[in-house]
């Protein structure tokens, strides 16, 4: 059953924007400083769970005997299990408020990653990662679908940039983080790996129960907005979602399941394949391409963090410059090609210095596609439907969670070097840029407006 909350109509496809009011624009200013900052920070601290199983494996392979296919299956019985439970978590987020799902999401995910300090082996590994699969799942869209409650469409690349910065900046923050924690093995008997799944498994815990007090659900919650700044925001983004009433037959999915949207969402599964390698191999990659022993964490960890940190400054440049022109597909084809021809770079560059440049292409590229993305994938999606869209989409994205992990390591294993999975990514990347020309070229042939 759709939430009531979904039930709404859409907005008519040729309705524009209300006129922006000075309350409106104080509001929305006030919620980039109030808002974005505290959905960053927690998608900081679900990044850095998810992904610090890299830096757990330059010794935790070793220890564990894993090859790097076993390893690469560890990550994909994690993103099935996110996948699977992606909307039915989404849904429940919707249906209870972020006040009361997101805290309970936050704790299970940071009892379930720090729990994975008690893996024996491949197996054992394998459940536990799932359970942080399981734990996060609906994450992402939830916050997304929440942050569309809060921005007017003109301002939701910004918006959705600031908060998806949160990904480099994880990579950023955990890659120093993850090195220095590693540095710890043998403290009390337990080993690096072990040391970093126990302490960075523990702040969601705390941070859930900040966010009951933190993090209003709508404007009308928020004590640090004036009443007319509450009624115009919400006035405004009510008038967006504004149309004539349809069919009682039409359902969400019957609005997710048409062509544009199935091919944006395979165009996705190309972005996240960029995403995911970036997040889960970078510090095995890393250590390759440098040719730097697996004990020295620390450098490691700083080396890793320098392709995050100029992916930041040229998301946020991308993004700004895409909401400052009102132009959604040609920056986002833009940086999908950037990351794919940064794939391109690092096998060809001759020196691990410009190695590393093109690696910082790669994720400059892939993070900037992932934020822009969803200013022209919901173009597509009745407003009614967008919660279930949204996810729908980040469920397919997930499919290259899913299989790139182990294909990469399948690769590695073959091939000994990340050669051939970065020219696997980079093709796929090609593919994605085609397939977001065919739809937004059609629905400009068709004189197709939007949802949005």
């Amino acid at each position: 059953m759709v939430p009531a909350e979904l039930t709404g109509v859409p907005k008519p496809l040729t309705a524009a924007p209300a006129p922006q009011t000075d309350a409106a624009g104080s509001a929305i200013q006030k919620a980039f400083w109030r808002i974005v900052p505290w959905c960053t920070l927690i998608y900081v601290v679900s990044y850095i769970d998810r992904v610090n199983v890299g830096f757990a494996a330059l010794s935790m392979n070793k220890e564990l005997g894993l090859t790097f296919a076993t390893f690469g299956i560890a990550n994909t019985v994690l993103f099935v299990m996110y996948t699977v439970f992606e909307v039915p978590s989404s849904l429940l987020l919707v249906r209870y408020g972020i006040r009361r799902w997101l805290p309970a999401i936050m704790i299970a995910w940071g009892i379930a990653s720090a729990c994975t300090l008690f893996a024996v082996g491949a197996y054992s590994l394998y459940g536990l990662r799932g359970l942080v699969g399981l734990a996060e799942a609906g994450l992402l869209p939830g916050m997304l679908f929440f942050l569309s409650r809060w921005f007017p469409a003109a301002h939701r690349a910004k918006a959705n940039a600031l908060f998806l910065g949160s990904l480099p900046l994880a990579l950023a923050i955990g890659g120093p983080l993850s090195g220095w924690i590693m540095t710890m093995d043998g403290t009390w008997g337990l080993s690096g790996w072990r040391w970093l799944f126990l302490l960075e498994g523990l702040p969601p815990i705390l941070m859930g129960l900040a966010v009951i007090l933190w993090l209003p659900s709508l404007p009308a919650e928020a004590p640090w907005l004036t009443p007319v700044e509450k009624t115009d925001l919400q006035k405004r983004l009510d008038q967006e979602r504004l149309a004539p009433a349809k069919s009682a037959g039409d359902r969400a999915w019957k609005d997710v399941l048409n062509l544009p949207v199935v091919v944006l969402a395979l165009s996705y599964f190309c972005v996240i394949a960029t995403v995911n390698t970036i997040g889960v191999w970078t510090p095995l990659i890393v250590k390759e391409m440098m040719g730097t022993d697996a004990s020295k964490t620390v450098l490691i960890g700083w080396l890793t963090a320098i392709p995050p940190i100029v992916a930041i400054v040229g998301m946020q440049i991308v993004s700004w410059n895409s909401d400052r022109t009102q132009e959604r597909t040609f920056h986002l084809i833009s940086v999908m090609a950037a990351a794919g021809l940064g794939w391109a770079l690092m096998v060809v560059l001759p020196t691990p210095g410009l190695k590393l440049a093109g690696l910082s292409l790669c994720a400059t590229g892939g993070y900037a596609a992932m934020a822009l993305f969803w200013t022209v994938g919901t173009k597509y999606i009745p407003h009614r439907s967008q919660a279930v869209g949204i996810a729908a989409i980040q469920s397919v994205g997930n499919c290259a969670s899913i299989t790139s992990p182990t294909i990469i390591g399948m690769l590695r294993d073959s091939t000994h070097n990340f050669y051939a999975g970065a020219w696997y990514t980079a093709g796929l990347l090609t593919f994605g840029v085609v397939l977001v020309l065919l739809v937004t070229s059609s629905a400009r042939g068709k004189g197709l407006a939007t949802a949005e």
